[in-house]
């Protein structure tokens, strides 16, 4: 509809502003870049094995030169061209990669802060290349490296993918410039048989004194992201194709197989306390040793195994205090689940059976699953396809149920997206608990020139855990996706008590419209704007009005530094039911839920949950970030003022200091009575090595106005990569406690085999 036809009150308003951005952009928008899916442009074979070198001196690189269409990188903050030069070699012999760049950075600084492999990803400069030997983004990669030859490398398959590989740089700042060479050995990457074949490429850039994002293929509707979170491999049915590897041979040869095995020691009087699923610490007896096992059934086919895994996660902790209308979704990162994670979830296109305007509602979320006992898996992929099954089996000391639980997952897509079918689902037994069935599939479609976008996802649970004995979660949605704009309008359906004990489910008996529009685009004072505008209307089965969200934010990035990160409002209503004590809808009421009121639907009350928010952030994307945050507004039974700054600084190449104070004042609507909660974070790593690091971390909570457990909590770590892969962790307490643990761990793990994470 064109923008002079709409009208009335303030929507009126709005219009005109969304409108005025819309024509702005107009402006703005290159056209599309000469590389992109279409493009393609033969691979060469090394003349001979390339030395690690930065200087490029040798004369054989000239033959990788990548080619560039005739058109320059894009840079995909600005959506315009990128105004760095970089240029790109690619080349290969039946053993490894070779990738060097050449990056022009006059009169930009070179930022090159960190000292530690995997640490500090997106702080400083890097280049890197894009790797999909799928075709269909279900195998792809990530390497980057940095001015300092730091290495980070990320797989669509497995958070936990480290492989060693080799990077070398040098840096010329007086003459604006730095130059990088790459050695990727094939054996880690999953290869498909045939002896001669084509992949998916692509080659990215960070310049982060500028926090902008260079691409060498290029779409409109590729999306930047936060620093630490871009490239993503969502785009890789944009990347280009690379033509004519021959391996000789090679492609036949089965990957090796892959065994760590840990042993781990404790002492402290809390020694035997560990988180469970539900986020709470709880005794459980701390186990000495187990093993992760991996071997390959095909050249993209693994068999996935695991005996006494160790759950005191030292690798990584979670912690938050924000508050949130429904619980957060977390990181996986246990060897077990986190190998082929993405397949047992091969929901497409944005078609969960969640809101749209929420995180996605998963049938299987493996962070639900607390510490386990053993687990056998096979997952991968073949031709289009990509899927994983498991079994797992353990006893929950929260419940004090036993579990014995089994998960699938499959999907077809083709390799543009353009057409994806999937199915997915549970089979858990949890003791006193119940059993839970829960079927999932789904298809969706994409018109890669019109932007139309489809899909439609049903789901089906079933068994004792099901208060009713069966639910059911149907969702669909139409939607055109274009460079500067995007529209969606679909309807979501999820019946009362829908809950996959294994899985994640925001919100149940809800029903009805969602959708949302999104412009974005760039001006001659903002690097990049965008402007979203969402709702929903959910009814339950009562009839009454369950759930309505209205999302409006505003994203903008200045050329000064400066940025806005969800400036707007975010205004909700959630109703929730008391529950009675006794059968048939009689009894005292012992408690509420937000959750479902059926089928009783007792002294319905219906909260406000709204927060107005003033983001702002400035050298976001460098390694001197500071972000600046205050929302006011009713939520739920309190009127809430919410602040929080946050800063990190790098001091040289080993020391990084990161700050945070947040507040909390809330006043109740019931008696008036004010209350706030504060909290202060110091964290400081240092980095050792290239391959250890050093990390301290203080942080207070005081007052009860909030959303966190007052506490103290003092925690330290060590952990280093040793030759040939073996690990070193020691752990002195941990940050995702409210308090001190008086806990020291220090576990060791011997690795043997294929590369951690292939």
């Amino acid at each position: 509809m064109p923008c002079a036809t709409l009208s009335g009150g303030m929507r009126r308003a709005l219009v005109s502003m969304v409108c005025t951005f819309a024509a702005a952009a107009s402006f703005t928008l290159p056209a599309r870049a000469a590389v992109n899916r279409d493009f393609s442009f033969p691979v060469v074979r090394a003349a001979h094995p390339l030395a690690l070198d930065p200087s490029l001196a040798d004369p054989a690189w000239q033959a990788g030169k990548v080619p560039d269409g005739g058109s320059p990188w894009q840079d995909v903050t600005t959506r315009g061209p990128a105004p760095h030069a970089t240029t790109a070699y690619l080349l290969y012999d039946d053993h490894y990669l070779y990738v060097a760049f050449q990056a022009e950075q006059a009169g930009t600084p070179i930022l090159a802060t960190q000292s530690t492999n995997e640490s500090g990803f997106g702080i400083d400069d890097f280049v890197g290349v894009a790797l999909d030997p799928s075709g269909t983004g279900t195998q792809a990669y990530f390497f980057e490296t940095t001015p300092r030859g730091i290495r980070y490398e990320q797989a669509s398959e497995n958070t936990r993918y480290r492989p060693y590989w080799q990077a070398a740089a040098a840096s010329d700042p007086a003459g604006g410039k730095w130059t990088a060479v790459m050695i990727v050995p094939l054996a880690d990457l999953r290869i498909r048989p045939g002896a001669h074949q084509s992949w998916r490429v692509n080659f990215v850039r960070q310049v982060a004194a500028k926090g902008e994002h260079y691409s060498w293929a290029y779409d409109g509707i590729m999306q930047d992201a936060g620093a630490g979170n871009w490239p993503v491999f969502t785009d890789a049915r944009f990347w280009a194709q690379a033509t004519g590897f021959t391996f000789n041979g090679l492609a036949n040869a089965r990957p090796k197989p892959r065994l760590d095995v840990f042993g781990a020691l404790s002492a402290g009087a809390d020694r035997h306390l560990f988180q469970q699923a539900n986020g709470t610490f709880a005794a459980e007896p701390a186990r000495p040793a187990g093993f992760d096992l991996s071997v390959p059934i095909t050249q993209t086919i693994n068999f996935v195994g695991t005996l006494h895994p160790d759950f005191s996660n030292v690798e990584i902790d979670q912690e938050t205090i924000a508050p949130q209308e429904f619980r957060r979704q977390v990181l996986e990162y246990r060897p077990f689940f986190s190998q082929g994670a993405n397949y047992l979830e091969p929901v497409a296109n944005g078609a969960n059976s969640g809101s749209v305007l929420g995180a996605p509602n998963l049938v299987f979320y493996s962070p639900d699953i607390g510490p386990f006992e053993s687990g056998e898996k096979v997952e991968g992929t073949f031709g289009n396809q990509s899927f994983a099954a498991l079994t797992f089996h353990g006893y929950d000391v929260t419940t004090n149920t036993p579990f014995d639980d089994a998960a699938f997952g499959y999907q077809h897509a083709l390799g543009d997206h353009s057409f994806i079918y999937w199915a997915d689902g549970v089979l858990a037994h949890h003791g006193s608990q119940g059993d839970d069935t829960t079927i999932e599939t789904g298809v969706a479609g994409r018109n890669n020139k019109s932007g139309f976008v489809w899909a439609f996802n049903h789901d089906f649970e079933n068994g004792t855990w099901v208060p009713q004995g069966s639910a059911t979660s149907t969702n669909g949605f139409v939607d055109v996706h274009k460079p500067n704009y995007e529209v969606l309008a679909g309807y979501l359906d999820i019946a009362p008590n829908y809950n996959p004990i294994d899985g994640y489910t925001a919100n149940s008996d809800i029903r009805g419209p969602e959708g949302f529009v999104n412009f974005s685009g760039s001006t001659k004072s903002l690097k990049n704007w965008n402007l979203f505008v969402g709702g929903d209307r959910f009814m339950d089965d009562s009839g009454a009005i369950h759930q309505t969200d209205t999302q409006i934010g505003f994203n903008a990035a200045f050329k000064n530094g400066f940025s806005i990160d969800g400036l707007g409002p975010d205004v909700g209503l959630l109703r929730e039911y008391g529950i009675p004590a006794g059968p048939g809808c009689t009894g005292a009421i012992v408690g509420e839920s937000s959750f479902t009121g059926y089928p009783c639907y007792k002294d319905g009350v219906t909260n406000r949950f709204n927060l107005f928010a003033v983001p702002i952030g400035y050298g976001d994307g460098t390694p001197t970030p500071i972000d600046a945050d205050a929302s006011w507004g009713p939520y739920g039974t309190n009127y809430q003022h919410l602040y929080s700054v946050t800063t990190t600084r790098p001091f040289g190449h080993k020391v990084v200091l990161g700050l945070e104070y947040d507040g909390s004042l809330q006043r109740a609507f019931s008696n008036g009575e004010l209350n706030s909660q504060w909290l202060r974070r110091v964290s400081i790593g240092y980095q050792a090595t290239a391959d250890s690091a050093f990390t301290l971390g203080l942080r207070d909570i005081n007052g009860t106005g909030g959303f966190s457990t007052p506490g103290l909590n003092f925690s330290a770590g060590y952990a280093a990569r040793l030759h040939g892969g073996d690990e070193l962790y020691v752990n002195w307490g941990t940050p995702a406690a409210n308090a001190t643990l008086d806990r020291l761990i220090v576990k060791f793990v011997f690795h043997t085999g294929a590369e951690s994470g292939t």
